[in-house]
């Protein structure tokens, strides 16, 4: 009973967060549905454990957005990425600053290679529900030639093996990627510049990459 109790909790936590940030990003220009069934089917697909993951970084990226949104004057980027960064208990490296420097798109995955961070351009070019988002691990959200799939998904099997790396410069050429079961399917041009470790502790967290969008 006290089990049952603490998922709804957590469920309706969940499900109002959704609500609160799909009010916020409408305030910035962004048009980003919460969900599309109130009982949140993606998220109840999730492990207990992985929901609860799935559930703190959203309160700390709503708790970043609305410290940087009350601060007044221009949206900083990144300093919203580094207010996530401290709410979510990751230390950045001494050359996150400079790699996040002007970056448009910036996207963190973390360990279970779900999207805990998205820099506010990455909403330019997405149809998919808030739920859909957090809850998807990046290659169930995306089509791309099967090229590139394996390649990315490679590189990404490696780095949450690679516990002693900072940053990985890449040099994927752009490729075309599509959005899956989303409501109007956008395509764009994609690839990945850099691939930085975030770690808590000495133990590898969460993947920061910074990418290039054409559409």
């Amino acid at each position: 009973m006290e089990m049952e109790l603490a998922l709804n909790s957590l469920t309706a936590t969940y499900r109002s967060n959704l609500e609160e940030l799909g009010c916020l990003l409408k305030t910035l220009g962004h048009e980003v549905r919460p969900y599309t069934h109130t009982h949140l089917p993606h998220f109840h697909q999730l492990s207990t454990s992985k929901q609860s993951a799935v559930s703190a970084a959203l309160e700390a990226y709503i708790g970043a957005l609305k410290a940087e949104c009350q601060l007044g004057g221009d949206f900083n980027h990144e300093r919203f990425v580094l207010q996530f960064l401290f709410r979510m208990g990751i230390v950045p490296s001494e050359d996150l600053n400079d790699t996040i420097h002007r970056e448009k798109y910036i996207q963190i995955y973390n360990s279970d290679q779900l999207q805990i961070f998205r820099s506010l351009s990455c909403y330019d070019r997405c149809s998919f529900t808030l739920e859909q988002l957090t809850t998807h691990p990046w290659f169930d959200l995306w089509e791309r030639d099967s090229l590139f799939y394996y390649a990315l998904f490679g590189l990404a099997s490696t780095a949450l093996k690679v516990v002693k790396f900072t940053k990985l410069r890449l040099n994927f050429p752009f490729h075309r990627v599509t959005e899956m079961n989303s409501a109007n399917n956008f395509s764009f041009d994609y690839r990945i510049k850099s691939l930085s470790a975030l770690t808590r502790q000495g133990k590898l967290q969460a993947a920061l990459l910074i990418e290039d969008w054409k559409f």
